[in-house]
């Protein structure tokens, strides 16, 4: 499954940014994962409506939302596998400018980090973490204790 991490707004060069593309590049190197492909993007309205308008049933779209659903680790990393059960090609995960997401998103799943509120940056770093542990759980690597 190829995972996009779909960000409204520009991504800032900073240490956070540094975090995410590390964190990248150790999910893109675990192999049996299920996850063939990391990427986080910065996309326009104009884009992100051309992303919505691709959907298919190898495709899914979930939006970060403070009123969404949270998962603890094992049970992302159970989600994500029924998504590979599912035969899920294409994950997009969408996370909307600081006044939130620009589009309708009535008909799309919705998931929060935390009840706390995160800058945009930091949030990407989090979303990355939680997919590179995800990876692991899926692989029985160590990184994740119970």
């Amino acid at each position: 499954m190829k995972v996009w991490v779909i960000c409204e707004g520009r991504i800032n060069k900073n240490p956070e940014k540094e975090l995410c593309n590390l964190y990248s590049e150790r999910i893109n190197s675990i192999k049996n994962s299920g996850i063939s492909f990391f990427e986080i993007k910065q996309a326009s309205k104009k884009e992100i409506n051309n992303i919505l308008s691709k959907k298919n049933p190898q495709t899914t779209f979930i939006v970060l939302d403070e009123k969404g659903k949270m998962y603890s680790s094992i049970n992302f990393a159970k989600k994500i596998q029924s998504y590979l059960k599912e035969n899920i090609k294409n994950l997009y995960l969408f996370i909307g400018r600081p006044e939130g997401i620009s589009f309708n998103f009535q008909d799309v799943e919705t998931i929060s980090l935390s009840n706390f509120t995160f800058s945009h940056s930091l949030t990407r770093v989090i979303l990355c973490e939680q997919f590179y542990r995800c990876a692991t759980i899926l692989t029985n690597h160590p990184y994740h204790k119970d």
